[in-house]
């Protein structure tokens, strides 16, 4: 980090690491962070590097706790991060250098520099195939899935898949990891702690909801009548199906009737942005048909009973 800052800043860094500051800080904090003292142009100040991955609530936290004990400006040492976290340090001010790439001391009116870092356009939800490649990975538990595995198992371009890993980078979703310099997924052990991290990001993969007067007898299950597939639920009077983009023009759908007020349901269709075929059955797939409910149905203590035993059984 010394050479980096030296080349970076144009000046003479000297770099120690300080051992006493632990003894005015939480015990936790010597497992999670190795602490330097650093003098830049006879401006002394404290860094912190975290020993393993620290997300962005932790540092900004822990930060702000060595700063106030030390009496001295504090920054963050990173050997790698993402795009998000990054976007969110010079957003609030957190002063950081990033190995190699990039350096932010605003303590020093050194605001910014880059050094080889991607262009990563913004986004804030997933995409239809990012979801529907996250939650594949999920299913079958992906290790080490590389750009063209994995292209090759949605069958789609790499040129998509890159984007999807792109996207994955910067929401920072905890599949990402590196073999050699290449960026590949591997889904963690506990898949139920991984849902809960992405379920802010992912989207309603309904596009369209038809309500029909006769049932049409579609092969495709979703919502409701997928969730009790999967459970003891009783379905509706009427079931529901699924149709993606692509096979809506097939089924002739638009122009059928719909019903007025007060009609008897035939049938739903549910248009998808994506299906994931689940264990080779024509049923949506146990997360997405969470990500399908209305926030009515959620509603009913049966269908949060039912979602509870789906997931239980079946994901986690």
């Amino acid at each position: 980090m010394r050479d980096y800052l030296e080349k970076t800043l144009r000046q003479s860094v000297l770099i120690k690491e300080n051992n006493s500051l632990y003894n005015d800080l939480p015990l936790v904090f010597k497992g999670k962070y190795t602490i330097f003292d650093v003098e830049t142009n006879s401006v002394h100040w404290i860094a912190i590097q975290p020993k393993a991955e620290a997300g962005l609530v932790m540092l900004r936290k822990d930060r702000a706790k060595v700063q106030s004990v030390s009496k001295l400006n504090c920054a963050v040492f990173l050997e790698s991060t993402t795009f998000y976290i990054k976007e969110k340090l010079v957003e609030e001010g957190i002063p950081f250098v990033l190995a190699g790439k990039q350096v932010y001391l605003p303590f020093i009116g050194y605001l910014l520099s880059d050094s080889g870092i991607r262009d990563i356009a913004p986004v804030y939800l997933t995409s239809f195939l990012t979801q529907k490649l996250i939650l594949t990975a999920i299913y079958e538990k992906w290790d080490k899935m590389t750009v063209s595995k994995v292209a090759e198992r949605l069958e789609v371009s790499k040129m998509s898949v890159t984007r999807c890993f792109d996207e994955l980078e910067y929401l920072n979703v905890n599949i990402l990891d590196i073999k050699g310099k290449s960026r590949v997924i591997t889904i963690p052990h506990d898949i139920q702690q991984l849902w809960e991290q992405v379920k802010p990001i992912l989207r309603n993969p309904v596009i369209m909801r038809y309500d029909l007067k006769e049932d049409i007898h579609l092969e495709k299950k979703a919502g409701i009548s997928a969730l009790c597939e999967y459970s003891m639920l009783a379905d509706n009077n009427y079931p529901t199906y699924a149709v993606t983009k692509k096979e809506l023009s097939k089924t002739g759908l638009t122009k059928m009737p719909r019903i007025r007020v007060g009609e008897e349901i035939g049938c739903t269709v549910l248009e998808l942005g994506y299906f994931i075929d689940y264990n080779n059955k024509s049923i949506e797939d146990p997360l997405s048909v969470v990500l399908s409910l209305t926030d009515e149905e959620k509603q009913d203590e049966r269908v949060i009973i039912s979602i509870t035993e789906m997931l239980e059984e079946y994901v986690w």
